[in-house]
């Protein structure tokens, strides 16, 4: 692993192509336990993704992404500046779900980052769990668009308890958190004119 690490370093630091076949090899080498590494092909699909030829895609990019944070999620890392720490990727979460509703065709990966989230919620701890339903739920059920996906949980024993808190806060809130964001995003680019 220590090789594509310091691959991937490489890649980072230069400013030519990237293979798409190194990347996928990177990303099927990576464990899910592995979030320095993880966190470094994160950081290389988003700042060198055009870099990356031919084209990484959809379902590769989403798949790597959805690895990274609920990695993060699950881990809960300190201390560590290239890694998201817990509620930061719950959140990072929540605005990736937010973005992927106004794409076209992403609904399947839409379900399937929602079933990771609710197994990762079902098989974590109650600090974990937490961290899903406050820093992530919450918010992604604001978004009325995004409600479908985590529907399960309203019918499920486990899971109807953190949904039903989460709906109200949801429902009392309509695009709260998406809304503050634009909002810091426009004053960004005000200060930056």
């Amino acid at each position: 692993m220590l090789g594509s690490s310091s691959e991937i370093d490489a890649a980072l630091a230069s400013e030519g192509p990237i293979p798409k076949d190194r990347v996928l090899s990177w990303m099927k080498s990576t464990a899910d336990l592995d979030l320095s590494t993880l966190a470094k092909l994160y950081r290389l699909t988003g700042e060198g993704y055009y870099r990356i030829q031919p084209e990484l895609g959809m379902e590769s990019t989403c798949l790597l992404i959805k690895r990274y944070l609920l990695g993060c999620i699950r881990d809960g890392v300190t201390g560590d500046e290239d890694v998201q720490e817990r509620y930061e990727a719950a959140h990072t979460l929540h605005v990736w779900f937010r973005h992927l509703a106004t794409v076209d065709g992403t609904s399947v990966v839409l379900a399937s980052a929602a079933d990771a989230v609710t197994n990762l919620y079902l098989e974590s701890s109650q600090e974990v769990r937490d961290s899903i339903e406050t820093g992530f739920l919450e918010h992604v059920l604001e978004t009325g668009a995004l409600r479908q996906y985590f529907a399960r949980w309203a019918s499920d024993a486990q899971l109807q308890p953190a949904w039903n808190r989460a709906l109200v806060w949801g429902e009392a809130h309509p695009d709260y958190m998406a809304g503050i964001f634009e909002r810091l995003q426009k004053l960004q680019q005000e200060g930056g004119e």
